[in-house]
C-alpha cells in the first residue's frame, strides 16, 4: 500500500500508547477462539489487549522495528517478571520508582538488549507511556497552561454528574484562553512536534478545531473522571484508577496475559502487504488503527478492492478515521459497513478520533439475499 508513512523516518518511538479503545476493538471484531487476528503493533496495547480474547493467533506488524521492540519488552516483562515491576516501568506510579525498577529487571534481558533499554530509561525516566513523540507532544500540553486553568481542568475529574461537568466547563474554559491554546497547540502548526508533516497530507480539516470540537462533545455527553484517554491526554499516566485502564495492563488480567503469549507472532512489515500475502490470506480479523489516515482516498479504494479480488471471504477489520474520512465507497468495491452493538462511546474512546468503520465481505447475492446497508460512519 501507498502510505505517507514510508516518507517517515522509522527510527524512533513514534507511539508509546495505543489511542483506539480496547472496548471498540472488541465490539468491531467479536474475536471468538478460532480467529487469528492482525494487529498494527503502534505501543502494542492492543496486541495484548487482543491476546486477552484468546484467538488462536495473534500476528503484531508494524514498519517501525522501535515499535516492535518496545511489545517484545512488553512480552518479557509480563513473562519475566511480576505485575507491580511491568506497571512501574510503565510509568502509572510516577518517575521516582522508574529507574530503581529497570534496574532489577536490567540483568534479566537477553545482553543484546540491556545497553538499549539501560539508554531508553536514562532519556525516558517517565517511564514507557510517557516516551513516544506523540505522547510527549500532547502530555506536554498541560503545563503550557497558567497554574489557574490547569486546576480548572483537574476540576472537571472530579464532577459525578455530567450535566454539572459541562456547566463547570463552559463557565471556566470554554471560549476563553483555553480554547485559544488547546487550537493553535493542536493545529497543523504545531503537529509536526507530535507526528511527521507527511502525515497529515490528506487531512481535510485543521486539527486543532476539529480536536477542540470532539472535546467539547465528549465533555458535555460523559464523564471524563472515569475516561483513561482524556486523563492521560492531560494529566500523564499518574493518579489513574486502575478500573480505566486498558485492559493489559490491570492487574486482575496480568496472569492470563502471560498464558497466552505463546499465540503472539511479531512481524515487521506493512499490515496491508501482509494480508495480501499467502499468510494473510489466513487471517480472520485485522485491527488496523488509523493506517488510511496516511493515504489517498484512490489508495484506499484499490486497496480494498485488491482484498477483495484476493478472496478474503472470512475477513473482518476495524480502522478509525481522524482527519479523513475513509471509506465512503466500501459497498462498490465488494465490503460493507458492519452493524456493532456500540458505536464510538465517549466513556471510553479518545475524543480526538472521528470515527471508525468495521468492515466485512459483503455476501455474495447470487442467492437472492439481500443488499448489504448502505456505509454509515459511526
Amino acid at each position: 500500500m501507498h502510505s505517507e508513512f514510508y516518507n517517515v523516518a522509522l527510527d524512533r518511538l513514534r507511539y508509546s500508547l495505543v489511542w483506539e479503545d480496547h472496548p471498540s476493538l472488541y465490539s468491531s471484531l467479536a474475536i471468538q477462539p478460532h480467529d487469528r487476528v492482525l494487529v498494527i503493533t503502534s505501543a502494542g496495547c492492543n496486541v495484548l489487549n487482543t491476546l486477552l480474547k484468546s484467538p488462536r493467533q495473534v500476528i503484531a506488524i508494524d514498519l517501525n522495528p522501535v515499535q516492535n521492540a518496545l511489545l517484545s519488552f512488553k512480552t518479557h516483562l509480563i513473562l519475566h517478571h511480576e505485575y507491580g515491576v511491568f506497571r512501574t516501568l510503565m510509568g502509572f506510579d510516577g518517575p521516582d520508582k522508574v529507574a530503581q525498577t529497570f534496574g532489577q529487571v536490567a540483568p534479566t534481558l537477553p545482553a543484546d538488549w540491556q545497553g538499549y533499554w539501560r539508554s531508553f530509561f536514562e532519556v525516558n525516566p517517565g517511564g514507557m507511556l510517557l516516551a513516544g513523540k506523540l505522547e510527549a507532544y500532547i502530555t506536554g500540553f498541560f503545563a503550557t497552561l497558567p497554574a489557574a486553568l490547569q486546576q480548572q481542568l483537574w476540576q472537571l475529574i472530579r464532577f459525578g454528574n455530567v450535566v454539572e461537568q459541562w456547566d463547570f466547563f463552559v463557565q471556566h474554559l470554554h471560549g476563553g484562553t483555553f480554547q485559544q491554546r488547546f487550537i493553535a497547540y493542536f493545529d497543523a502548526a504545531n503537529l509536526s512536534k507530535g507526528r511527521s508533516p507527511s502525515l497529515f497530507k490528506y487531512a481535510q480539516e485543521s486539527g486543532g478545531e476539529a480536536f477542540y470540537r470532539r472535546l467539547c462533545q465528549q465533555v458535555e455527553t460523559s464523564l471524563v473522571r472515569d475516561n483513561f484517554f482524556f486523563r492521560f491526554f492531560f494529566f500523564g499516566p499518574e493518579h489513574l484508577p486502575e478500573s480505566i485502564l486498558p485492559a493489559c495492563y490491570q492487574s486482575a488480567n496480568f496472569t492470563l496475559l502471560r498464558l497466552q503469549l505463546d499465540r503472539l507472532t511479531i512481524v515487521e512489515g506493512e499490515a496491508i502487504d501482509y494480508l495480501l500475502s499467502a499468510k494473510g490470506n489466513r487471517v480472520t480479523k485485522a485491527s488496523l488503527s488509523n493506517i488510511f489516515e496516511y493515504t489517498s482516498q484512490a489508495e484506499f479504494r484499490r486497496v480494498c478492492q485488491l482484498l477483495h479480488e484476493q478472496g478474503h471471504f472470512q475477513l473482518r477489520f476495524v480502522f478509525w478515521n481522524l482527519l479523513q474520512e475513509q471509506g465512503a465507497f466500501l459497498a462498490e468495491d465488494g465490503w460493507t459497513d458492519v452493524p456493532v452493538a456500540t458505536h464510538l462511546q465517549p466513556d471510553t474512546t479518545c475524543f480526538y478520533f472521528l470515527n471508525r468503520r468495521v468492515v466485512a465481505r459483503t455476501p455474495d447475492r447470487s442467492d437472492g439475499s439481500a443488499e448489504p446497508p448502505s456505509p454509515q460512519p459511526e
